[in-house]
């Protein structure tokens, strides 16, 4: 067992650093405008890519990514619920108030008010200026 995982991390590497010296000795680097552009759906690009995100925006985004893994949790359980029973019920329950309880708190604090948001991140950026 050791052995064949010894021989096949070694198979790995080697057929990584084969890729990547072929790739440097037959690759040509040819540089030019356009190939050095930002590519935004065939639009040509303008303006600076470096554009200020307010707060709120990402605190929706991370709300969303933190909701949906939880929620995500769920499809394992609803394809085996027959077979957990009633404590496997009891459990999806358990876990689906942890969510809303997550969701509640979140409300309770005005994190889904992206005015309020708004206002408490540039009054606090506007404050630490001062």
């Amino acid at each position: 067992m050791t052995l064949s995982l010894i021989l096949y991390t070694l198979v790995v590497v080697a057929t990584a650093l084969v890729t990547i010296v072929l790739s440097a000795l037959l690759g040509r680097a040819r540089r030019n405008y356009h190939k050095d552009m930002a590519y935004e759906s065939g639009i040509v690009p303008t303006g600076d890519a470096r554009l200020r995100m307010s707060i709120p925006y990402y605190l929706v985004a991370i709300m969303f990514i933190l909701f949906d893994v939880e929620i995500l949790f769920l499809y394992p359980y609803a394809a085996v619920a027959r077979d957990l029973g009633w404590l496997g019920l009891l459990k999806a329950m358990v876990f689906i108030a942890f969510v809303f309880a997550g969701l509640a708190y979140v409300w309770l604090r005005g994190g889904l008010i992206w005015r309020h948001l708004s206002k408490t991140a540039s009054g606090s950026l506007s404050s630490s200026q001062n």
